[in-house]
């Protein structure tokens, strides 16, 4: 009981059975109906026969006995023919007026007329008319009767193949899937393999029920080895990982320390360069004094670019955003830059625009937009000989991505511009627009990469375009951040 109840409450094979029966109801409605139709054609054909045996046995008396005005005779004949299940209705007329009729007429369906002869001297001479009226009311009653026998036979027979088939399926299809199912989802050891063996006897030769256990053990396998070289790549990469700690942690002191073992000798040249060019000293040797100063700034400032992209690397960078008023920053900047022009002995025409539309106060780390804007004037002046350095201030109209306005900081110069090349590789770390053995300007191409990377922890971007879209300028380098409006519109 308990495994026909198990089998009964099995959805698979409910579904199987179910297909099953439809499949079965159509082809038995097929079957049924072609026995039908051939049973249809056989007892019309027998009813027609009733005709035939009319004309063979009954006609020749009923023309004698008419023509002998026998009407007894002819009464008992009619009727006679009559009585046959399939006859409805019989009609005789003769030519002297008589007229017999015997029989329903509700249900003639096929007329059958017989003309009535007499031969005097070998001439035929009608004596009147028979008509013989056809009724398919009892082949009806027995094709309907057949349909419902056949209908329930073959049901029931369906029926009964049908839970057999359930039956067999379970036992042989569904119990061992469940089999499958329950094996894995107990299964909780993954360094074991699954060694799942099936509940029958061995097949001579493997089914699919066979083929999906071989199967499973063989990815189980595959899974523990998979599993077990995964836990040693897991213990090199944690291994990996701590080494690597620890060589950032050294890394980290070794930079702190040569930070400040190199910058304190440093400005101390810094600060003797200065002394002598301020002293009583020749003026070659006060030009001598203002190169190493020159040259001094210079590995300061490769020095400081060094130390700042480890502390990006080391997400040691932290933003300190605060109210900014920006016309007097902007200025700062250009003041900036003007120095800057002047430390490369540039004649370029610093200028400064700020949008109508700029608000007079917003919230950002102006300290790390200075240090950006100062980088983007450092690379103008270094390779604009003539022309003019703009920076321009406002906030980008076009960008709907943010929910906060978006600072629009742009540094264009009159430079020789970037190739496609140049522009794309712009921002990557130690690269130059010229880095061969004979460049004309110093450098570690770290200034533009730094930048980059402060652009993005600020949330925002920086981007180049050459050639620019400003007029009778080559370069633009772009900053934009999203930052908090603060203030009324600039004036």
């Amino acid at each position: 009981m308990t495994f026909l109840r198990h089998a009964i409450r099995d959805r698979l094979g409910i579904r199987l059975v179910v297909a099953t029966l439809l499949i079965s109801t159509l082809f038995s409605a097929v079957a049924a109906g072609v026995q039908l139709y051939l049973s249809y054609q056989r007892q019309v054909g027998a009813t027609v026969q009733v005709v035939d045996r009319v004309s063979a046995t009954a006609l020749e008396p009923l023309q004698n006995a008419l023509w002998q005005f026998d009407f007894e005779q002819v009464d008992i004949i009619l009727r006679g023919i009559q009585s046959d299940p399939a006859v409805a209705h019989v009609t005789l007329t003769s030519s002297t007026g008589h007229r017999f009729e015997y029989g329903e007429q509700d249900y003639m369906e096929r007329q059958n007329r017989f003309e009535l002869v007499h031969r005097l001297n070998g001439v035929p001479e009608t004596i009147g008319n028979l008509d013989i009226y056809l009724s398919l009311e009892a082949i009806w009653t027995n094709l309907w009767a057949q349909f419902m026998t056949l209908i329930a036979t073959n049901l029931i027979k369906a029926y009964l193949v049908a839970f057999a088939l359930l039956v067999l399926y379970y036992r042989m299809v569904t119990r061992h899937l469940s089999h499958i199912a329950r094996h894995i989802e107990t299964y909780d050891e993954p360094h074991k393999p699954l060694d799942l063996v099936m509940d029958r006897a061995s097949q001579p030769r493997p089914d699919a029920i066979d083929k999906i256990a071989t199967a499973l053990n063989g990815m189980s396998q595959r899974s523990v080895h998979q599993i077990d070289r995964l836990e040693g790549e897991v213990k090199q990469r944690e291994a990996a990982e701590r080494e690597a700690v620890k060589a950032s942690q050294v890394r980290k002191r070794f930079l702190a320390n040569m930070s400040h073992e190199v910058r304190t000798p440093l400005n101390a040249m810094m600060g003797l360069f200065q002394l002598i060019e301020m002293s009583d000293v020749p003026a070659r040797q006060k030009q001598q004094a203002a190169t190493g100063l020159d040259a001094a700034k210079v590995l300061l400032s490769q020095l400081t670019n060094v130390l700042e992209v480890s502390r990006l690397e080391a997400n040691a960078v932290t933003l300190s955003p605060r109210e900014v008023e920006i016309a007097p920053l902007a200025r700062q900047w250009a003041e900036a830059a003007r120095g800057t022009v002047k430390r490369y002995g540039k004649s370029l025409d610093v200028k400064v625009e700020l949008a109508d539309t700029l608000p007079a106060h917003l919230q950002f780390d102006d300290k790390r937009v200075t240090q950006i804007v100062q980088n983007l004037c450092d690379n103008a002046a270094k390779f604009s000989s003539v022309g003019a350095l703009l920076i321009r201030v406002g906030l980008d109209p076009q960008d709907t991505s943010s929910r906060l306005p978006v600072l629009m900081v742009s540094v264009s110069d009159t430079g020789p511009g970037l190739s496609t090349e140049d522009a794309r590789t712009a921002f990557e770390r130690f690269a130059q627009v010229d880095d061969s053995l004979t460049r004309r300007h110093s450098g570690t191409g770290l200034g533009l990469s730094i930048s980059a990377d402060l652009a993005k922890l600020m949330g925002g971007q920086l981007e180049v375009e050459s050639p620019s879209q400003l007029r009778n300028y080559t370069t633009t380098f772009t900053l934009r951040i999203p930052v908090h409006q603060l203030g009324e519109e600039a004036a």
